[in-house]
């Protein structure tokens, strides 16, 4: 009998739940994923556990240390900023593209997220959700530009954003009220049909915590970053993200 390829693998369904676990924290930084312990909770061989770990490799949430075993990767600062602005980059691309196409069913798709987020806005103790709808938010967009590399490259690097911020910055990073806002705000500039202004909306407001009023402006966080020809300030390397590539 042919698999049917809407019902999830166990490789699939391993990875998403060591995925899941690795980006909210529940396995730590450092901490030993061993295989036949996974493999005993599942009720199953090692060998989708294996091929699920070997996933999650390729995504570099874990590493393999030969004859030690697999382990949840460490967070590696000089990454980060890099990540949020090849995202913001992607999003700004994906929103030039569809705002010809765009029509009253995918803003109000956008608002309803955005409602639910006003329940939360008062409620710090609901990140989780906060974060959740945020996810779903740019996921919405991205998934509109029906173009699969993105859509992959993406769904990485939100992995990776998502876990350092529930690690390092989970309150500061969405603030409910700040977050209704904002992503009003970002519906609000698409809806105006201005493509370049629409874009460095986007751009400002996943690039916000690098920022000079953002959190890691201050939290030298930026001075991990690799070493480039010249000295810039955090503030400066956000500016000039803003206006172009950054250079080394």
């Amino acid at each position: 009998m042919a698999n049917n390829p809407l019902v999830p693998s166990l490789k699939d369904e391993v990875r998403l739940k060591l995925r899941n676990a690795i980006i909210s924290n529940e396995l730590k930084p450092g901490e030993r994923i061993v295989e036949t312990e996974v493999a005993k909770n599942f009720g199953i061989s090692q060998v989708p556990v294996r091929e699920a770990l070997r996933g999650l490799e390729e995504e570099g949430l874990v590493t393999s240390v030969k004859y030690k075993g697999a382990f949840v990767a460490e967070i590696d600062s000089s990454e980060i900023f890099h990540m949020f602005l090849l995202r913001a980059e992607i999003e700004a691309n994906v929103v030039g593209l569809v705002m010809p196409s765009l029509t009253r069913r995918h803003f109000g798709e956008l608002y309803d997220i955005v409602e639910q987020m006003k329940k939360y806005s008062d409620e710090p103790e609901h990140y989780a959700a906060l974060s959740a709808l945020d996810v779903e938010f740019h996921r919405t967009v991205i998934e509109w530009g029906q173009i699969a590399v993105y859509n992959r490259i993406w769904h990485m690097l939100d992995g990776h954003i998502r876990r350092f911020i529930a690690i390092l910055h989970p309150q500061t990073i969405l603030d409910g009220r700040a977050a209704y806002r904002t992503h009003t705000k970002l519906i609000e500039a698409m809806e105006r049909r201005d493509a370049d202004k629409a874009k460095a909306e986007f751009k400002d407001h996943i690039l916000w915590a690098f920022s000079p009023s953002g959190p890691f402006a201050s939290s030298g966080l930026l001075q991990a970053l690799p070493k480039r020809k010249t000295p810039t300030r955090p503030a400066d390397l956000w500016h000039e993200c803003r206006s172009g590539p950054v250079k080394y």
